[in-house]
């Protein structure tokens, strides 16, 4: 397969680590985010992703390693990086007294591209009522007001966390389009979701993080003709030498798992003299990705018998 043409990175992360005693929150984190993309950064609660932004953000210091937006270090220029980053989080806070249509002047007058009149435009298209308080909100209503408050203020990266939590479906839709709105007005977006279906429709990349490292990172279109092969070894089966977009992912007893990367016309005739017997193949997606490195059940094991790690590789709080 051909190699992709490399893109600016706005964001990069290298060798990120910040560690509480003999916890690890990031450990040797590396993440290169390119610009004009929207990249979905997946894990479970725990995995390091609200620990990564705050780093990003210059709201905690890493113990080592570095971070940097558009070439800004994220932990000596942290003003000069949020001055170019809008930030949705997963908990915003918000001034109870307050109006809404206060809290939006108060947000856009602060930031230095703050667009008022947009964000009343995104409120109206969300049907927020403006006019009521914050502390008199339901909890999707807040939701609604701090995207407002958010994309409101358009920068050069955006990273919106759970953006759609306690969102009904008809607005949850909403909020997508007004996600890709700001893509395409020049936005490159990190996206934090448990919405599976949310990245693989708006993200061109994805990074699973678990245990503090970014353990796989794909395309989506790579992603969408990715393949899990299973089957049986026979006494004539070689598996030494395995083509180029092939993988083992865990040998057990005499049963294997293989990752085939791109459209299956590629290995019919490999599969075909392999000495594999009783085939069974079936599509990736994202969702078959992602419980490759995080159990169903929430559990992840540090490592899981047989299985062999695949490369990376082929403001408002």
């Amino acid at each position: 397969m051909a190699e992709p043409i490399l893109a600016t990175p706005i964001l990069s992360v290298d060798q990120l680590t910040k560690q509480y005693g003999t916890f690890r929150a990031l450990d040797q984190c590396d993440l290169t985010v390119s610009e004009n993309s929207i990249f979905g950064l997946l894990g479970p609660n725990g995995s390091g992703k609200t620990t990564l932004i705050r780093c990003l953000l210059g709201y905690l210091k890493p113990t080592s390693g570095r971070a940097s937006i558009q070439d800004l270090d994220c932990c000596t220029q942290s003003l000069l990086v949020r001055q170019r980053v809008g930030y949705l989080p997963a908990e915003p806070k918000l001034f109870r007294l307050m109006r809404g249509r206060d809290c939006i002047e108060f947000f856009t007058s602060m930031h230095p591209r703050g667009n008022k009149a947009a964000a009343l435009a995104y409120a109206d298209r969300l049907s927020l009522d403006l006019s009521r308080r914050v502390a008199f909100m339901s909890t999707g209503m807040r939701r609604k007001l701090s995207i407002c408050c958010v994309l409101g203020c358009p920068s050069p990266l955006m990273i919106l966390d759970e953006p759609t939590e306690n969102l009904d479906p008809s607005v949850r839709f909403t909020v997508i389009e007004l996600i890709r709105e700001i893509h395409q007005q020049g936005s490159t977006i990190v996206l934090c979701s448990h919405i599976l279906s949310e990245i693989e429709s708006l993200c061109d990349q994805v990074g699973v993080l678990r245990q503090g490292k970014i353990v796989r990172k794909a395309r989506l279109d790579e992603i969408r003709t990715t393949h899990l092969l299973r089957a049986e070894l026979s006494p004539g089966s070689d598996l030494n030498s395995l083509p180029q977009g092939i993988q083992l992912l865990e040998t057990r007893d005499r049963s294997v798992l293989l990752e085939l990367a791109g459209t299956l016309d590629h290995y019919c005739n490999w599969i075909t003299h392999s000495g594999l017997r009783n085939i069974r193949l079936e599509l990736v997606g994202l969702r078959g990705l992602y419980e490759q490195y995080h159990h169903p059940n929430g559990n992840s094991p540090d490592e899981p018998a047989g299985v062999v790690q695949p490369s990376g590789g082929n403001g408002l709080q």
